[in-house]
């Protein structure tokens, strides 16, 4: 009787690819979960950056700001921003608040909110 031939089955091919295609969709998840959280992070340093230079303008400026609403928008990192400002007054009159929403537009002209950030001037005493 001839010796008998050495290989895998096909069940156990099957097998092999099945478990191989779920670890490679599961590895695919994960690597998108994790650029997902990148682009998220980076967006947010991004509108980080552009309110604390918006408020550090503001403080070089000569005077208080006046209180009310205003609208701007920016380019920075290769990507359009929309930036909501409101500036109130507080119980100390030397004081203002200033709250920023900054929002990064998106390709398709849609903007979507990524930071709030709110920070304080004060009058220079001359």
């Amino acid at each position: 009787m001839p010796a008998r031939a050495r290989g895998f089955t096909l069940m156990e091919v099957m097998i092999a690819l099945m478990i191989f295609g779920l670890l490679a969709a599961t590895l695919q998840q994960v690597a998108s979960g994790y650029i997902s959280n990148y682009r998220r992070i980076e967006s947010q340093t991004m509108a980080s950056w552009i309110a604390q230079n918006r408020l550090t303008e503001m403080r070089l400026q000569d005077q208080m700001p006046a209180t009310g609403e205003s609208d701007d928008e920016v380019a920075f990192g290769g990507h359009e921003w929309e930036i909501e400002t409101v500036v109130s007054a507080t119980e100390d009159p030397a004081i203002r608040r200033v709250e920023m929403t900054l929002y990064r537009v998106a390709p398709n002209g849609d903007p979507v909110q990524q930071l709030v950030f709110t920070g304080f001037l004060g009058q220079r005493n001359r």
